[in-house]
C-alpha cells in the first residue's frame, strides 16, 4: 500500500541498537471513509489480573518476576543502566521500592516490596497439609534451587545470585538432621554442597505384613551433573544429585535400614555413577500375631 526506495539500518551494539534514517513512503491506496459511530454505555465493575509474556524490547533489562501481588509494569523498556519502582499490585498494599538493573547478564537486582492483601477473606476450619514440588523458573540471573529429595527442604535457596550466593539446607517436615550451607559461585556450576543427612521421625509399627517397595527416581537432573544411581528404597542416594564429574557422592542406608556407608564415583556423563552396596539391613522390629 506504499511506495518509495529502501534503505539500509544499522545496528553496532545493543547500547546504540539499529541506526538510520527514512525510507520516504507514498501511499498508494485511495481510501473511502465512511464513518458510522454506535455508542453503549453499560456500568459494570470488573477486575483483571494480568501475566504477561511479552518479549522485553532488544537490549532492554528483563522485568522481574517475583509474583502477583507485585506490580512490575514500570520494569518493562528501561535500557541499562537503570531503574524501576516495584509497588504492591491492586488489592494488596505496602511501600514501593526501587530496582536497579546495571547491565543485561543480572537483569534487576532488589528485593521487595512486602505486600499484604487488603481482601478480607473468611476461613473454614478445615486442616490440609500439603507437599509441593516447584517447578517454577527461577528469577533471570540466580542460581537455580539444588534437587535433593523430599526429606530435604531448600526454599532458601531460591532467589540468590552469584558469586555471593549461599543458602542453608534444613531437613524437610518429618525429617531430623543438622542444616548445611551449600554455596553457589556461578551460574554454570550452581549451587555446590553436600547433604545434610537427614533420618526419618516417624515411628512405623508393622503387623504380619511385610512390604518391600522399589523407588525408581524421574526427577531430572540439573544440565552437566551425573545421575544419581537407582539401588533401591533401603539406599538413599539423595547426596548424589547435583555432582558435576568427575565426582563422588556418599551412598547411606535409607532411614529404618543400618549398613556402613559406601563412596560411588562418577568420571563422566556416559557411565555416570560407578559403585555398589551399600548391604542395608532393615532395623525395624516385626510383630506378627497368629490365631489358631
Amino acid at each position: 500500500g506504499y511506495t518509495g526506495d529502501p534503505v539500509t539500518y544499522w545496528c553496532y551494539n545493543l547500547d546504540d541498537n539499529f541506526e538510520g534514517t527514512g525510507p520516504d513512503c507514498t501511499s498508494t491506496t485511495t481510501t473511502t471513509s465512511v464513518t458510522s459511530l454506535t455508542s453503549t454505555s453499560t456500568s459494570s465493575t470488573l477486575t483483571t489480573t494480568t501475566t504477561s509474556t511479552t518479549t522485553p524490547i532488544p537490549g532492554t533489562c528483563y522485568p522481574p518476576v517475583i509474583g502477583q501481588d507485585k506490580d512490575t509494569s514500570s520494569c518493562s523498556g528501561v535500557f541499562p543502566p537503570g531503574t524501576c519502582t516495584v509497588r504492591c499490585a491492586s488489592g494488596y498494599q505496602g511501600d514501593p521500592v526501587v530496582y536497579h538493573c546495571y547491565d543485561l547478564e543480572d537483569n534487576f537486582v532488589g528485593s521487595g516490596p512486602d505486600c499484604i492483601t487488603t481482601t478480607t477473606s473468611t476461613v473454614s476450619s478445615t486442616t490440609s497439609t500439603t507437599t509441593t514440588t516447584s517447578t517454577t523458573t527461577p528469577i533471570p540471573g540466580t542460581c537455580y534451587p539444588p534437587v535433593l529429595g523430599a526429606d530435604k527442604d531448600t526454599s532458601a535457596c531460591s532467589g540468590q545470585y552469584p558469586p555471593a550466593g549461599s543458602c542453608t539446607v534444613t531437613c524437610a517436615a518429618g525429617y531430623s538432621g543438622d542444616p548445611e550451607t551449600y554455596l553457589c559461585l556461578s551460574l554454570d556450576t550452581g549451587f555446590e554442597g553436600s547433604g545434610p543427612v537427614c533420618s526419618s521421625t516417624t515411628t512405623t509399627t508393622s503387623t504380619t505384613a511385610t512390604v518391600s517397595t522399589t523407588t525408581t527416581s524421574t526427577t531430572t537432573p540439573m544440565n552437566g551433573t551425573c545421575y544419581p544411581p537407582v539401588i533401591g528404597a533401603d539406599k538413599d542416594t539423595s547426596e548424589c544429585s547435583g555432582i558435576f564429574p568427575p565426582g563422588t557422592c556418599t551412598v547411606r542406608c535409607a532411614g529404618a535400614y543400618s549398613g556402613t556407608p559406601v563412596v560411588y564415583y562418577c568420571y563422566d556423563l556416559e557411565d555416570n555413577f560407578i559403585g555398589s552396596g551399600p548391604d542395608c539391613a532393615s532395623t525395624t522390629t516385626t510383630t506378627s500375631v497368629t490365631s489358631v
